[in-house]
């Protein structure tokens, strides 16, 4: 039993003092790891933004992109911006 805590103390002791030699290297490979972690908490993020996101369509009069649930439906799947522009395209 006494010979295995000796060797468990001497391999804490070399870990420890690895530890103490490349300290750079481990706090960069800390930061690293923190990085990459936060960057794809982001990605998720941003993935749940653009789930919410509306489609565009284009006006069929004047081109202007208009969120589809705002947009005025015509038959034939046309879509319009605004009555200005449904009116002027039936005249």
């Amino acid at each position: 039993m006494r010979d295995a805590l000796f060797i468990l103390f001497v391999i804490f002791l070399l870990l420890a003092l690895t530890a103490i030699r490349y300290r750079k290297q481990v706090i960069a490979m800390i930061r690293i790891h923190r990085m990459m972690k936060n960057a794809a908490g982001a990605q998720t993020e941003k993935q749940i933004r653009n789930e919410g996101a509306t489609k565009l369509v284009n006006c069929a009069k004047c081109g202007v992109w208009v969120p589809q649930n705002t947009a005025i439906v015509f038959p034939g799947n046309q879509h319009y911006c605004s009555m200005k522009c449904l009116a002027v395209s039936k005249n």
